[in-house]
């Protein structure tokens, strides 16, 4: 009997070392973020890539005002690395729910939250250097929020959407071109306001009534794309939109478009007689859909 009693104990001392004892969650708050099909420079988030991250928390179960400060979370930075979001001090729910509301890109110093100021970059052919965006990436603001989350839900879930408009010059050569497009063409945006204010409560942003008009450098993908993000806004046929430069020769084109957030209008380019010569016959098909 008492070798029938220590076998069965040695069993159950070794099933019990074999148990894997239960993950115990520390209470930090998890998030997962994703974005529309498109952000300016990528389909997904890049590593490096950064967020302002705010919290309100419930008064019992009355929602409060996002603020500048005294908020659960106040303007705090998350870093996705390739694979997950963190941020630099650990980040705990509060005893009820919350309101998260997320920007991109992350901006270091917010001082108004409806009428914060905003300006595009005007050279948005500028390249990324290291974890600072280019200029094309830095001016696609993205907003995302998530309302009545508390600790029970486990993770926050922000899906973002683009507060800007966005701009796709699209160049194809006609039966009447000779040769190839060359490698230093270049294109701009003319007569934009690149000024707004944001309503990072709303989502929304809003072109500033008096902000100067200025000229954008397209970002360049190819000699046949150029891509800009643009303020919301609309532009009259009676000023030039659109500069094509190439072989030492500018070309300026007439055109109106009102240009929506979260809306991506095209511009097709068909380019007849070679860009050696000094005039050139350029035609224009205009589209749009959703960059939401």
């Amino acid at each position: 009997m008492k070798k029938t009693v220590y076998i069965a104990l040695a069993m159950i001392a070794m099933a019990s070392c074999n148990r894997v004892a239960p993950e115990v969650y520390d209470g930090q708050i998890r998030f997962r973020l994703s974005m529309p099909e498109s952000k300016a420079t990528a389909s997904a988030f890049e590593s490096g890539d950064a967020v302002s991250l705010y919290a309100v928390a419930y008064d019992g179960t009355t929602q409060m005002p996002l603020q500048i400060g005294g908020n659960w979370l106040n303007n705090e930075k998350l870093t996705f690395n390739g694979t997950a979001w963190s941020a630099a001090n650990a980040l705990y729910w509060a005893a009820g729910a919350c309101d998260f509301y997320a920007f991109y890109p992350y901006q270091a110093s917010i001082g108004s939250m409806e009428k914060y100021p905003f300006s595009l970059a005007v050279d948005q052919n500028s390249a990324r250097v290291g974890d600072v965006p280019g200029g094309y990436e830095a001016s696609d603001l993205m907003y995302a929020s998530a309302v009545n989350v508390s600790r029970s839900a486990g993770t926050v879930d922000l899906a973002f959407h683009h507060m800007m408009s966005k701009l796709v010059v699209r160049v194809q050569t006609g039966p009447q071109f000779e040769g190839d497009i060359p490698n230093d063409i270049v294109a701009h945006v003319y007569n934009t306001v690149t000024d707004c204010t944001v309503d990072w409560i709303k989502g929304s942003v809003e072109k500033d009534a008096f902000g100067a008009k200025n000229t954008l450098t397209m970002k360049k993908i190819s000699n046949e794309r150029f891509e800009a993000v643009l303020v919301p806004q609309n532009i009259e046929k009676r000023t030039p939109l659109i500069e094509l430069t190439m072989g030492g020769i500018a070309y300026l084109l007439e055109y109106s478009l009102s240009f929506r957030p979260g809306y991506c209008h095209y511009v097709d380019l068909t380019l007849n007689t070679s860009p050696d010569q000094e005039q050139i016959e350029i035609s224009i098909d205009p589209g749009i859909e959703n960059w939401n």
